[in-house]
């Protein structure tokens, strides 16, 4: 294997103050050590992406700005690409203001371009009824920072992801139904992330992760290797028997030497 994708949250970290997993710290030092081509592939959105690589070396990790691709490093290119100014942002605080930097209107009323879901913990029914009302009566946009299905809160509860918030406004005013995402298995970050790793053979790639459907299923699609790790949202229950995933780990020390991705033991 010449590359590696790795998922961020329950891959590496366990919470938004970014605690490392047992092992996640290893690992990394592992491939810095080894000189090993890697990319932080993450979907989240509730934080700018030089945040998220400062966080993480703070709690122990060895990681240079170049080694993340978030959705928010895609989406505000491909928005002003297809001419949208003003968004109403189902989202973070972080979110808004960091589309504000990127010279985005931030609107609270459904009068806008587009509607871009992200991750909202203070999700209500005002903010639903004024993104619904955008879409369906303003014919706006519908834009997504990932399409993920669920997602895992510092609580070990799960609730509904991104992908499947977008999905509702989708179905709820019965348009945007190919709306764009800007996350993982998303055209424009797949096309990044492959340049960003210098690797043009997608069979020399492994994407480690503890998502299922999205990352496991969805880059099996393109030839990846797949690793899923059970220390995130899903257990070795869900995984089971799933002939998209090549092999499944309990911690990211198991990783590490292993013959079939690299040439000898460190």
């Amino acid at each position: 294997m010449k590359a590696f994708l790795i998922d961020l949250d329950g891959v590496l970290t366990k919470d938004e103050n970014f605690t490392p997993i047992d092992g996640a710290v290893e690992f990394i030092e592992f491939l810095n050590k080894r000189k090993v081509p890697y990319l932080i592939a993450t979907s989240n959105s509730r934080f700018p992406p030089e945040w998220i690589i400062q966080k993480l070396n703070e709690n122990g990790f060895k990681i240079n700005r170049d080694r993340i691709i978030t959705p928010l490093v895609v989406a505000p290119q491909v928005l002003k690409e297809e001419g949208i100014k003003s968004l109403y942002i189902i989202g973070s605080k972080n979110l808004k203001s960091y589309m504000e930097e990127k010279g985005f209107q931030v609107k609270e009323s459904p009068e806008v371009d587009a509607v871009l879901v992200g991750m909202d913990k203070e999700i209500d029914f005002n903010k639903m009824k004024t993104a619904t009302t955008s879409l369906k009566v303003y014919n706006s946009k519908l834009y997504a920072l990932n399409k993920n299905l669920i997602s895992k809160d510092d609580d070990g509860m799960v609730f509904p992801g991104v992908g499947a918030v977008a999905q509702m406004f989708s179905t709820a005013c019965q348009c945007n139904q190919d709306f764009k995402h800007f996350g993982k298995m998303g055209k424009e970050y797949n096309s990044l992330a492959f340049r960003m790793l210098g690797v043009e053979d997608p069979s020399q790639v492994v994407m480690i992760s503890d998502d299922i459907f999205v990352d496991l299923k969805g880059y099996k699609s393109l030839g990846l290797k797949t690793v899923f790790t059970t220390t995130g949202k899903y257990s070795r229950k869900d995984g089971g028997g799933k002939d998209f995933i090549d092999l499944t780990v309990d911690s990211l020390k198991e990783l590490i030497g292993r013959k079939e991705f690299f040439d000898t033991e460190d």
